[in-house]
């Protein structure tokens, strides 16, 4: 991206070697800065045309994930030859047989499935553990699936939390939509680092009566007008996961500020995150062998925490 406009005397928005160059060897640099709009609009094709085959082979993603979904919530047994693999690769054979057995010996009941697949999962992926509070995991027990659509119109994409029924809410899936946009904006061609959100909405969840987590009651002390003194009672989010399905709608064009568009751009990398690594690498997630992408590189913990509070302040 380019810096920001605006010149300053103390920092030069340009890089020194120019004020060495002659008028004909700055207009081919113009040249070469035309051809790298070119560059970016091609780049912007390829994007769209990576939209178009995530969309082509999603049924073929979806099948796999269902078998998945089957042996997670024990509809199915897998047979001796679906589970001819090594449990984790990274460690030898004889070491492996080892901790296997040690395991067994502490573990010797039966369950039913994967129990706590998908909390598990959550709990191993960097960017998303920070989010779960202790009240969220009796929830999240009840995750049952994560899956994804990819939509051509808008374009977009929308993520699906599949839940068993529970005493928290009655919603038997959470959604959070993301609409982006693979173009190039005209008016900022250098700027282009691939698709961007243009909106996000998430999901009203329907908490049961006293469940609802996302919330607490506190007492505050009126300090000023008639009064002044007395205590109310009043509400105020509290941290949790769940923030996350926020439905108010999001645009890019609602916050123009920095700090806005920051928690924007945080808000849409989590979910190309679980779009992109989660869902379809879940199992690797829940051993602990996934390595995530530096994709939280640009935003601390603290940007992390503003993004899934972003909208919620006190009511």
């Amino acid at each position: 991206m380019l810096r920001a406009s605006g010149y300053n005397a103390d920092t030069p928005l340009y890089a020194e070697h120019l004020g060495e160059t002659s008028a004909d060897v700055r207009k081919r640099v113009c040249a070469l800065k035309k051809l790298q709009v070119d560059a970016m609009k091609v780049e912007a094709d390829f994007y769209e045309r990576v939209h178009e085959l995530e969309k082509e082979f999603q049924p073929r993603f979806d099948a796999v994930q269902a078998k998945r979904k089957e042996i997670v919530n024990g509809a199915v047994e897998p047979t001796a030859a679906d589970s001819d693999i090594p449990l984790l690769h990274a460690i030898g054979k004889e070491e492996l047989e080892k901790l296997e057995s040690e395991w067994n010996a502490k573990n010797t009941g039966s369950s039913k499935g994967v129990p706590d697949f998908w909390l598990n999962v959550l709990r191993s992926a960097s960017g998303i553990c920070e989010m779960i509070q202790e009240h969220d995991a009796p929830i999240l027990k009840h995750l049952v699936d994560i899956t994804c659509t990819i939509n051509d119109e808008p374009k977009s994409y929308t993520l699906y939390y599949h839940f068993s029924e529970n005493e928290y809410f009655t919603n038997s899936v959470l959604t959070k939509f993301y609409e982006i946009s693979t173009g190039i904006d005209e008016k900022s061609p250098f700027d282009y680092e691939g698709p961007v959100v243009i909106s996000v909405k998430g999901t009203e969840i329907n908490w049961k009566d006293g469940k609802n987590i996302t919330k607490k009651v506190i007492k505050k002390k009126l300090k000023k007008g008639t009064g002044a003194g007395k205590f109310v009672t009043k509400s105020v989010k509290t941290d949790s996961f769940f923030n996350f399905f926020d439905p108010t709608v999001t645009s890019i064009h609602d916050g123009e500020d920095e700090e806005s568009q920051d928690l924007m751009r945080a808000d849409f990398e989590l979910g190309q995150l679980f779009r992109d690594q989660i869902i379809p690498r879940a199992v690797l997630y829940y051993t602990g062998e996934a390595i995530d992408d530096d994709q939280f590189d640009d935003f601390d913990e603290e940007d992390m925490d503003d993004m899934v509070l972003a909208g919620h302040d006190e009511e």
